[in-house]
């Protein structure tokens, strides 16, 4: 239960922020050793509201979670770029792939929480994939 709950809120992250919250969630990932996760932050770090900062943990944390589970990926790379009131936010795995009309007609629950938290903040997402060429999601998220 105590590992559940710190993976659903870590400490770093109420601590410390978003930021570096992800950069440990990234870290953990890579010393796994089952995929080489790569993340680079750019700009001004600061903080933001709360609910903003923990909204978009879950979103990476998702994506990170679909590459994980679904993906048969061997890299990941996330790339923050803090710009003035604006979050440039790409996330890109060599992954599988997949059909995007066909996930969406299934009802994914990945991908619909991803677009649900997106639009909660008022941002755009887009996403780039086919089927044996890996997963882009850009998201633009005003800060």
């Amino acid at each position: 239960v105590r590992k559940i709950s710190h993976n659903m809120m870590p400490g770093l992250l109420t601590k410390l922020g978003l930021y570096e919250a992800v950069e440990d969630l990234f870290e953990h990932v890579d010393d796994t050793g089952k995929l080489g996760a790569t993340c680079e932050i750019n700009g001004d770090r600061t903080r933001l509201a709360e609910n903003r900062e923990i909204m978009l943990y879950r979103i990476i944390q998702e994506m990170v979670n679909n590459t994980m589970k679904h993906a048969e990926a061997s890299n990941l790379k996330l790339q923050v770029n803090i710009l003035p009131g604006m979050l440039d936010i790409i996330y890109v795995d060599n992954g599988k792939g997949f059909d995007f009309e066909k996930k969406l007609e299934s009802g994914s629950i990945g991908l619909k929480s991803i677009q649900s938290r997106v639009d909660f903040l008022n941002g755009k997402l887009f996403i780039e994939t086919k089927p044996g060429e890996g997963v882009k999601y850009t998201m633009q998220i005003p800060a």
